[in-house]
């Protein structure tokens, strides 16, 4: 759902959540648009279990 959304240009705000962890192969978020998407960081948070990037979608 949300690779429809950032294709059609819908999104304005992006959260992202890392955890040092390994689950699997897991899936390229990015791979496969048609055009660049243009993201900027508007804040990072840290904590021991995880890295939480939240960015704007610049239009």
């Amino acid at each position: 759902m949300i690779r429809q959304a950032l294709a059609a240009g819908r999104v304005d705000e992006l959260a992202i959540s890392t955890a040092p962890v390994i689950l699997g192969a897991g899936k390229r978020l990015f791979d496969g648009f048609a055009r660049d998407i243009d993201l900027e960081v508007a804040k990072v948070y840290s904590s021991p279990y995880a890295t939480h990037v939240r960015y704007a979608v610049k239009k």
